[in-house]
């Protein structure tokens, strides 16, 4: 009986685990590049999964492109925006924007 009790706690922490672990969705939205600070981008959206009119973006997860004011680009971002002025978001990929 013993055991029957650890096997059901076991797999039912483990279905719990896989649960949790379950992949995130990526969100994406276009803009261009209106100001650079540093490694911080303010983006103007023009089209995509975000609402707002301006987008705080880390450029820093792209270490291969540089990018420069007036650039297209494609944000990808986890979803979650704070609601500020500038918005701001946690960004997960950063490439110019197909024209």
């Amino acid at each position: 009986m013993k055991y029957l009790f650890r096997f059901v706690c076991v797999i039912s922490l483990s279905l719990f685990l896989v649960g949790c672990t379950e992949k995130a969705d990526t969100f994406t939205f276009t803009g261009k590049i209106e100001r650079i600070t540093g490694t911080t981008a303010l983006v103007l959206v023009e089209e995509g999964d975000i609402q707002g009119s301006e987008v705080e973006v880390n450029l820093s997860v792209n270490t291969e492109d540089t990018f420069l004011v007036g650039d297209r680009i494609e944000v990808g971002y986890d979803g979650s925006v704070m609601e500020s002025a500038p918005l701001q978001i946690k960004t997960l990929s950063v490439q110019f924007a197909e024209e």
